[in-house]
């Protein structure tokens, strides 16, 4: 399961990936440090966000489920 926050970066490391390979093949070194630079920050980002995001569903996790066994009056 993924958040949309993951979604948008891992989609943001993609289009900082394209515009990488655009400005090696066009020969414009701005683009090419625009697109390595984008892809390093959407890359960490993306660690972040997904380390909190497991970190909150282990926190989640509280053990074995407690609720009460419905009981029946029925003895056979």
């Amino acid at each position: 399961m993924t958040t949309k926050l993951e979604d948008r970066l891992l989609g943001l490391a993609i289009a900082a990936l394209l515009t990488t390979i655009g400005g090696e093949m066009a020969g414009a070194a701005a683009l090419v440090t625009l697109g390595v630079t984008t892809f390093a920050l959407a890359l960490a980002a993306l660690l972040v966000v997904m380390t909190l995001s497991l970190l909150v569903g282990l926190s989640r996790l509280s053990g074995p489920d407690m609720q009460p066994v419905p009981s029946t009056d029925r003895t056979h």
